[in-house]
């Protein structure tokens, strides 16, 4: 399941999106709903998610401004608008994709399974990472150091790695 919070001043949107998500992406768990900057911003820092749903224009702020207020963007981004005119600007925030409302479901499936790509490589690349901390602060060469991978990764099968 791929840990997301949704952000929409909209009633009627987030109703949607729920509605879409729930039908066409069954691998997403919502764990929040926002409707402003302020609470999307301490709803991510609680609750860690993988992935947000940003609305573009929120009462007050915008989902830019959450986004530079946040000390670090660690989840996936997809921008959900009724606006084409940030999309550039959307991209510098390496966004997953940029769905204009109405939402097109098969649009929102294509995306959210480029995000779960991503969550999973991300994933990965952590694993490794902390592997190779461990393989590194190990006692003499020749030990061995035993490592559970967690994630999988669609397309990888990883039995037995040997470090020389």
């Amino acid at each position: 399941m791929v840990r997301t919070i949704l952000v929409d001043d909209e009633p009627r949107g987030l109703n949607t999106l729920k509605n879409l998500l729930r039908e066409y992406c069954p691998e997403i768990k919502i764990v929040a709903e926002c409707t402003d900057v302020d609470d999307a911003k301490d709803k991510i820092e609680l609750l860690q998610p993988q992935l947000a749903f940003l609305d573009i224009s929120l009462p007050g702020k915008n989902s830019f401004d959450l986004l530079a207020e946040l000390d670090e963007i660690n989840f996936e981004i997809i921008f959900v608008t009724a606006y084409n005119e940030y999309t550039l600007q959307a991209f510098h925030y390496s966004a997953v994709d940029y769905l204009m409302k109405p939402i097109d479901e098969d649009l929102l499936a294509e995306a959210v399974k480029r995000a779960e790509k991503r969550i999973a490589l991300n994933n990965i690349n952590n694993n490794v990472s902390a592997l190779l901390h461990n393989v590194q602060s190990s006692g003499t060469p020749g030990d061995e150091v035993m490592y559970s991978f967690t994630e999988r990764v669609p397309g990888c099968r990883f039995e037995r790695c040997s470090f020389l």
